[in-house]
C-alpha cells in the first residue's frame, strides 16, 4: 500500500467518545522541558517524518501558555511521557474563523496497543470542544492504518482535497475491512 497524505474532518463535537486511561497511566498537559519528550516520542513513533531540535517550535510556536492549555501527555508509572497529542487551531484563508486541529498524535512503540490512544483522543476532542470550535480536522497518511481507524471511530471522515486521496481512501477501506467505521458509503 502506498503512503499518501490524507485529511480528515470532524464536522461537529457532538457525542465525543470518552475513554478512561488504564492504570498506571496518567494524563497531564505540557510542563516545561516536555519539548524533548515530544521530539523523542515522535522520532520513535513516526517513520514518515524527521524531527530535529527546531521541530517543536516550528509546530507550536513559542507561546508556552498555549502549550500548557492544549498539549497532552500520557505518562507511565514513573511519570515519564509515553504519548502526546495537541488540541491546536489554525486559521486558513478559506475559513473565516479558526478551525480545531488534532495535531501530532503519537505514542512510543512500546506504549502502543495498551489502550492509550482513545483516552488521548478523548482529551484532545473535549479540549477543542471546550475551546468552542465547531469542527476539527487532522492530517495523517494512508500508511497509518491504526491511526486512521482510531480517527474514524472518533467521528472523523475523509476530507478529499486531491484526486490521489480518493484512491488512497479506497485502499484504506480495503485494508481496514470491518474497522472502516464511517467509510461504508465511500
Amino acid at each position: 500500500m502506498e503512503n499518501t497524505s490524507i485529511g480528515m474532518t470532524r464536522p461537529n463535537f457532538e457525542n465525543i467518545p470518552t475513554f478512561e486511561l488504564p492504570k498506571p497511566y496518567t494524563l497531564r498537559t505540557y510542563q516545561p522541558g516536555d519539548e524533548k519528550a515530544w521530539r523523542e516520542i515522535h522520532i520513535q513513533a513516526d517513520p514518515f517524518n524527521t524531527f530535529d531540535e527546531t521541530s517543536f517550535v516550528k509546530g507550536f510556536g513559542q507561546d508556552e501558555q498555549l502549550w500548557r492549555e492544549n498539549q497532552f501527555y500520557i505518562c507511565d508509572e514513573s511519570n515519564q511521557p509515553v504519548g502526546t497529542a495537541t488540541a491546536w487551531s489554525v486559521q486558513k484563508e478559506q475559513h473565516p474563523t479558526p478551525q480545531g486541529l488534532v495535531h501530532w498524535v503519537a505514542l512510543y512503540p512500546h506504549a502502543q496497543g495498551k489502550g492509550l490512544s482513545k483516552p488521548l483522543m478523548s482529551a484532545v476532542c473535549h479540549r477543542l470542544r471546550d475551546r468552542n470550535f465547531e469542527c476539527a480536522y487532522l492530517n495523517t497518511s494512508s500508511g497509518r492504518l491504526p491511526a486512521v481507524a482510531l480517527y474514524l471511530a472518533f467521528g472523523f471522515i475523509p476530507n478529499i482535497r486531491k484526486p490521489e486521496e480518493r484512491a488512497a481512501w479506497s485502499d484504506v477501506k480495503k485494508q481496514l475491512g470491518p474497522r472502516a467505521i464511517g467509510l461504508e458509503d465511500f
